[in-house]
């Protein structure tokens, strides 16, 4: 069996997402369906409940009074963030957990997704982007490659570091000489198979080539792209990948991003960082109380 095809094989143990999030994204455009019925599909669950308004009254995710329902949560906050909390919760014991095959320890990716999460949706802010609900969510997974590559087949980075180091290649372009794949595209895959939109999708396929992606996702894919090297350069969840990636200096014009914008930007990521970390503790069992996984 190829690398390839190894990879393809892990992709399928990898869990699915929790049926609450796939009920919630198969309402989420629904116009007929109120408020009261997505709070019927979340107050299910009493656990889920309960940290779904820790995560509402948080700081970077709050507002000025307190949230004390799951209905009054989403008619604040709308139901893009509320989804976008939920799935926060669901993938957070994917990410809080060592990436043996990039030697990063319990919290590194998660540090660096949730960062990188932030980063994006502030960028957006910034520029003034037009529907940029998705930022935070394709911020969020963009790494989730990382979970399939280093967790379900425990990769040897020791052949993709020598080639990074002798020829001078960024670590995603080393990963497909030896994988025949790397974790950018086992990403998309993955949130291919979870039935993500797909602008989310070509996020995580395309984040260190944003040039390859399809111009309708262009703006987002640059997004993610700018952000997810702005968090490695602050050192934000490096394992051994390390630095080991190249900004795409066109992604960045393209947006149209200063420096100044860059700097504050960073600033309320450090922020937000130290809010969530707080916000998204789980349970002893690695799991946050409410969320359950299954397997596909």
């Amino acid at each position: 069996m190829s690398d390839r095809e190894t990879v393809r094989k892990a992709l399928k143990s990898v869990p699915s997402l929790p049926s609450v999030v796939v009920k919630l994204q198969k309402y989420l455009n629904d116009p007929d369906v109120g408020f009261d019925h997505l709070a019927k599909i979340i107050q299910y669950d009493p656990g889920l409940t309960a940290n779904l308004l820790k995560m509402a009254n948080s700081s970077y995710f709050g507002s000025s009074r307190e949230i004390k329902s799951v209905q009054e949560a989403i008619s604040r906050l709308g139901t893009k963030r509320i989804f976008q909390l939920v799935l926060s919760m669901s993938v957070t014991p994917m990410v809080n957990k060592p990436i043996k095959g990039y030697d990063m320890d319990s919290g590194g990716l998660w540090e660096h997704s949730i960062a990188t999460a932030i980063c994006a949706e502030q960028l957006a802010a910034s520029i003034g982007m037009k529907n940029a609900e998705d930022a935070f969510t394709a911020g969020l997974l963009h790494d989730l490659g990382k979970v399939v590559l280093g967790t379900f087949i425990d990769v040897d980075d020791e052949p993709i570091k020598e080639i990074v180091k002798s020829d001078n290649l960024s670590f995603n372009e080393a990963e497909k000489m030896v994988l025949g794949i790397d974790h950018a595209e086992v990403a998309g895959e993955l949130l291919e198979n979870w039935n993500l939109s797909e602008e989310v999708t070509a996020c995580a396929r395309w984040h260190h080539e944003p040039g390859k992606a399809d111009p309708k996702h262009q703006q987002l894919v640059d997004l993610i792209h700018v952000a997810d090297v702005l968090c490695i350069n602050v050192g934000w969840g490096m394992g051994s990948d390390g630095l080991n990636y190249k900004l795409d200096e066109s992604a960045a014009k393209r947006l149209g991003i200063k420096i100044g914008s860059a700097e504050e930007v960073i600033m309320q990521v450090m922020l937000g960082i130290n809010d969530l970390q707080e916000t998204l503790k789980t349970s002893p069992e690695g799991e946050p109380n409410g969320v359950q996984h299954s397997n596909s």
